[in-house]
């Protein structure tokens, strides 16, 4: 331990912790009435969890070149603009 009693490894003796490749990370969005209200709906007539819905939803818009650009005119996103590469297997790059 250093002066401050914090524990400090020196050497090859560090270990570091492997990151997992299917790690969520959470996003929490601020939703108003009527569309927390539909999204519940949805989420209910499908069975599954509102959270479950809406990153289904996130992981498509952010998936689909014409929602990509979409977004990107309406915020005029022309210094950082993405180009969406569509795969043949259907798998979006950017």
């Amino acid at each position: 331990m250093n002066e401050k009693g914090i524990r400090v490894t020196i050497g090859s003796g560090e270990k570091k912790r492997k990151t997992r490749s299917d790690k969520k990370h959470p996003v929490l969005p601020k939703l108003d009435y009527d569309t927390h209200k539909k999204l519940k709906r949805l989420a209910l007539a499908c069975d599954i969890t509102k959270t479950s819905l809406a990153g289904e939803i996130i992981e498509l818009a952010v998936n689909h070149p014409d929602l990509i650009n979409y977004f990107q005119s309406k915020y005029e996103a022309d210094e950082f603009r993405i180009v969406p590469i569509c795969h043949t297997n259907g798998y979006v790059e950017y």
